[in-house]
């Protein structure tokens, strides 16, 4: 071999040394540099991995542990500090993220901000914690709130945008219980306008699991996003619940029902009463009268100016007289082809006078549009932009208010069916704003008209402008789409084809196998809104579910009714009070003194008696407390008998 030969090889293979040797000081030159932040106090002790951005918390004081393992919602990471309670980064989410996370007592606190000209469409970080245990429980802020197995196969979820009955939060929080009920974590959306908390059930085990997502604001990033979580040792759903009402009390500057009396004196006269509507025959003050004499004492009458015949001018003088709280239901939120061109279908003069939706000429100006210049639209019609309704409520507002002298208004659709972002450009808002506009409208119908309102279902965005929701007791995302919609069956709901009086709200029906499963099923529900709201906002159930629909149900949500603290809900004409009236005035005489005693209590507390719920508590702040028994069995409580299908009062 020649020298040169020789050489070269030489030279190669000291070529090839060097190169594996500097790949393994780059190698470990990274492992060095990636590292497991720590921030920790005497309550948690939470890790960051600045390879993933993944956390995990260990709860010292119960010694769990909670880990963030979603693939999907790991992202690069860089420029990482941190002291005892703070940390700092950098993530890239294709797009540089500026993340500070703050640990203070339980709470971590997760701070998201980027360029507000970023266009963006979602972001999915902080990542889900990882469910491990089969025997833990979701809490979903669905109307009043439910407490789901992780381990459940069939509940269908919904998106868990912030404010939308269907599938979506009428709370801005989501949370975890173990268990034993008593540990677990939530989290509450500071900034919940464009958010959602989504459940879903976790590749492989299939346990659920839920993330927070955030959206865009008109098409970019925005504004800094907010998130904290809260872990707890014990307290279950209850400890979870009080510390959102301390959070969203002093946020949103909530007051209870008993100072909003002093602006709506009027308002005392619904609490501890059923809300009544009324169809057909059933809007005859004469009825009223005859539910006087009856013994019923206290109830809001409220009808809806869509359906004929109208009740008499000066009907709600009536009612006044003989006690009663008088309303009636609006709606501001539907617009309809019709209305592209001038029109003279329903005059205002006419028998439909007072319809709803009504805007000649207008609909092109009212609607909320898209980006893409399309609608949004559902099966009820065109959305109408709230930012664009206020000279169309005094119009109809100052026509209606001449012949009925209201003192309350049920709003439809507004605290039901979501926030949208409004492209059209006369009147441009985001979703926040758009909440801003309805809030704005509420203002409006109480300083110039003097009314004080409710709401369908019962997004609390609106707390502060809302005394009384309907909706909220029922569980009705899974009730939706189940088989209520069979016709032909016992189950069907009915529908609006008689105007007069239409079978969804004073027929009858059998309850499904979805309605018991979820809607009514004592093992599941839990008052996570009352527990909030109770001294704030009176809720009921659906009036397509009020509490005689399904006739073999109604001592169950009667019960209901009183465990929660929440108003019955009738929907009737006069054929269906003759039909039921001696249960109508049994149920009101159980349930509505109770509910008198403690309308201006907070919830304080609830809790099962029994693990599989079927002997319930709840305390309330005057002292007062209710046990139900929702068993077919007598049961001794603390030396009390509680008849099977009763309760007794502490």
């Amino acid at each position: 071999m020649s020298r040169d030969l020789t050489t070269d090889l030489n030279e190669f293979d000291m070529k090839k040394k060097f190169a594996i040797l500097l790949m393994i000081l780059i190698i470990h030159g990274l492992g060095a540099q990636a590292r497991v932040w720590t921030l920790e106090n005497a309550y948690l002790r939470i890790s960051f991995d600045d390879r993933t951005a993944l956390l995990e918390v260990r709860d010292k004081r119960c010694d769990v542990v909670w880990s963030q393992s979603a693939a999907d919602s790991a992202m690069g990471v860089s420029a990482v500090t941190a002291d005892d309670d703070r940390l700092c980064a950098t993530l890239d989410a294709g797009y540089p993220v500026r993340l500070e996370m703050t640990l203070e007592g339980s709470s971590v606190a997760v701070d998201l901000s980027a360029d507000a000209d970023t266009e963006m469409s979602e972001l999915l970080y902080p990542a889900p914690f990882s469910t491990k245990d089969a025997g833990a429980y979701l809490l979903l802020t669905d109307g009043e709130g439910l407490m789901l197995p992780v381990s459940d196969r069939t509940y269908a979820f919904g998106s868990g945008i912030s404010y939308f009955c269907g599938g979506g939060l009428s709370m801005s929080w989501m949370g975890m219980l173990s268990a034993d009920r008593e540990s677990g974590y939530m989290a509450i959306v500071d900034t919940p306008f464009d958010a959602r908390l989504e459940p879903f059930r976790q590749p492989g085990d299939s346990l659920v699991s839920f993330r927070p997502v955030w959206m865009s604001t008109l098409g970019h990033f925005g504004y800094a996003r907010r998130l904290v979580w809260h872990f707890f040792d014990k307290g279950g759903y209850v400890a979870q619940s009080k510390r959102y009402r301390d959070y969203i009390w002093a946020k949103r500057e909530i007051q209870p029902l008993r100072e909003r009396r002093k602006r709506f004196p009027a308002l005392d006269k619904m609490l501890g009463a059923p809300h009544v509507y009324v169809w057909d025959t059933g809007r005859d003050v004469s009825v009223a009268r005859r539910m006087k004499e009856r013994g019923i004492d206290r109830a809001l009458f409220l009808w809806d100016a869509n359906h004929l015949p109208y009740p008499v001018v000066g009907y709600d003088d009536s009612l006044k007289r003989l006690g009663y709280a008088t309303g009636g239901y609006e709606l501001f939120t539907d617009l309809h082809k019709r209305d592209t061109e001038v029109n003279d279908l329903y005059p205002f003069d006419g028998p439909l006078r007072h319809k709803h939706c009504v805007y000649p000429g207008r609909y092109e100006a009212l609607a909320a549009r898209k980006a893409d210049g399309s609608t949004y639209s559902n099966q009820f019609g065109t959305y109408a932009c709230p930012a664009a309704m206020q000279p169309e409520i005094r119009s109809k507002m100052d026509r209606k208010m001449a012949e009925y002298h209201h003192e309350a208004l049920f709003l439809d659709v507004y605290q039901a069916n979501g926030l949208y972002e409004c492209y059209n450009r006369r009147h441009p808002v985001s979703r926040e704003g758009y909440a801003r506009a309805i809030l704005a409208n509420y203002r409006l119908l109480e300083e110039d008209y003097g009314l004080y309102l409710g709401g369908e279902w019962g997004a609390d965005f609106a707390v502060p402008h809302s005394v009384f929701v309907h909706g909220m007791m029922t569980l009705q995302w899974p009730w939706w789409g189940s088989e209520i919609d069979e016709k032909g069956t016992i189950y069907y709901y009915g529908d609006w084809k008689n105007n007069s009086r239409p079978s969804i709200q004073v027929g009858t029906r059998t309850a499904g196998p979805t309605y018991y499963r979820y809607c009514i099923n004592e093992a599941l529900r839990v008052p996570l809104y009352e527990l909030v709201y109770h001294d704030a906002v009176v809720t009921s159930w659906r009036w397509e579910d009020a509490n005689h629909h399904y006739p073999e149900l109604w001592w169950k949500k009667d019960l209901y009714n009183m465990l929660y603290g929440s108003a019955p809900l009738w929907s009737m004409d006069l054929p269906r009070w003759e039909s039921f009236e001696n249960t109508f005035i049994r149920s009101y005489r159980q349930v509505c003194p109770w509910l008198r005693q403690i309308a201006y209590d907070e919830m304080t507390d609830h809790r099962f008696v029994t693990p599989d719920g079927r002997i319930q508590r709840s305390d309330f702040s005057s002292g007062r407390s209710i046990v139900v028994n929702f068993s077919d069995r007598d049961y001794d409580y603390l030396g009390r008998t509680i008849a099977a299908r009763s309760y007794v009062i502490l």
